[in-house]
C-alpha cells in the first residue's frame, strides 16, 4: 500500500470513489489524509512499517515504511482518528525466502505488545515470487503456511482480518513479450524492445526472463548459446545482461518469446525515441516456465 499521496488524489479517491482505506508511514501523511477528507470518521488507516528486504530481488524498504519505534505513536494516532486501524509491511519484490514474512509478522507482534493495540487488519503485503530461470522459489503454499503459523504464534485474543497482495506470483506467467531480432553481433542480439519498453526488469534489476525462439519451420540448433540483449533506442543503457539461452543458429529476422512478463511488462512501456507497441493478442498456449506445473523445464532453462 502506497504511503505518499497527492492531496488532490486523496480527495478524489475519498469523495468521488468512496475509498476509505489509506496507508501512511509518517505523522505528516496522516495529517494530510485527515485534512484532505475533512477529518472523516469512516477511515481505515494503515501504518506501514519498514521490515527487512534482505531476501528480495527488489528492495522497497528504503523508500517506504516507518521504523518500528516510529510506528508506535502512529498507531496510537490512527486509533484516535480512524474507524479501523491496520498494520502493514512489504518484504520486497520477488521475495525468495518465506522467513521474511515471519520476521515482519513478529515485528507487528512487538508493536502490539508495546501499544496494547490489536489492529483490526494486518496486511502482510506483496512480494510473493514467481519462477524465473535463475530464481526457483518454494511453492506458494509454503509461504502461505508460514504466514498462517506466524500469525497464530502472536496468540492474539481475536485474529485480525488478514490482507495479502499477491501480484507477480499470480500474473507473471500470464503474459509474454514477442521481440524481433534486428541484428546479431556474435552473442549480442539487438531486438525491437528493451528497457524503455516492456523489458525494464531485464535491465537494472537484471531479471532473466525465460526465452524461446519462435520457429518458422526451419531446423533449430540443439546447441544453446548465452546471449545479451540490446534494445532499439539510442541509449546504451538499453541493455539486458541476461544471459538468455537460445539456439546457436538464431539470426536477424527471427522472433523470440520472453516469458513471465504478465507482471510489470506492459505497464512499464514508454514512448522514448518513438519506439512503442500496444499490440496485445490472446493465446491459449502454456507459459514457457511455470511454478505450478512443467517443473521439468527448469533445468533446461538455467544457464
Amino acid at each position: 500500500m502506497h504511503t505518499i499521496k497527492n492531496r488532490e488524489s486523496i480527495k478524489e479517491a475519498y469523495y468521488q470513489y468512496s475509498v476509505k482505506d489509506f496507508a501512511l508511514d509518517s505523522k505528516d501523511e496522516l495529517l494530510k489524509i485527515l485534512q484532505a477528507t475533512n477529518n472523516a470518521k469512516d477511515l481505515n488507516l494503515y501504518v506501514r512499517i519498514a521490515v527487512s528486504n534482505e531476501h528480495a530481488e527488489i528492495d522497497l524498504s528504503r523508500k517506504f515504511g516507518a521504523l518500528p519505534s516510529e510506528a508506535l505513536g502512529l498507531l496510537r494516532l490512527c486509533r484516535e482518528h480512524g474507524k479501523r486501524v491496520g498494520l502493514s509491511f512489504h518484504v520486497g519484490s520477488q521475495c525468495m525466502d518465506k522467513i521474511s514474512f515471519s520476521k515482519g509478522i513478529a515485528e507487528i507482534g512487538n508493536i502490539i505488545k508495546k501499544t496494547k493495540i490489536v489492529p483490526d487488519i494486518i496486511n502482510v503485503g506483496g512480494g510473493f515470487p514467481s519462477i524465473y530461470p535463475d530464481l526457483k522459489p518454494e511453492p506458494l503454499e509454503n509461504y502461505l503456511a508460514e504466514i498462517k503459523k506466524s500469525l497464530n504464534n502472536l496468540k492474539l485474543p481475536k485474529m485480525p482480518e488478514i490482507f495479502c497482495e499477491p501480484g507477480r506470483a499470480i500474473v507473471a506467467e500470464s503474459g509474454s513479450t514477442i521481440v524481433k531480432i534486428l541484428l546479431r553481433k556474435k552473442q549480442k542480439l539487438y531486438i525491437n524492445d528493451g528497457t524503455y519498453g516492456s523489458l525494464f526488469d531485464a535491465g537494472v534489476p537484471n531479471f532473466v526472463f525465460p526465452s524461446k525462439m519462435i520457429t518458422d519451420g526451419r531446423i533449430i540448433s540443439k546447441k544453446l548459446t548465452s546471449f545479451n540483449f540490446y534494445g532499439p533506442t539510442c541509449d546504451s543503457l538499453d541493455y539486458m545482461k541476461g544471459p538468455f539461452l537460445l539456439p546457436n543458429n538464431i539470426k536477424e529476422g527471427d522472433y523470440i518469446e520472453l516469458g513471465q512478463l504478465g507482471a510489470y511488462g506492459a505497464t512499464f512501456r514508454t514512448k522514448f525515441n518513438g519506439f512503442y507497441s500496444d499490440a496485445i493478442y490472446q493465446v491459449d498456449d502454456k507459459p514457457i516456465l511455470s511454478m505450478y506445473d512443467d517443473k521439468d523445464k527448469f533445468d533446461y532453462l538455467v544457464a
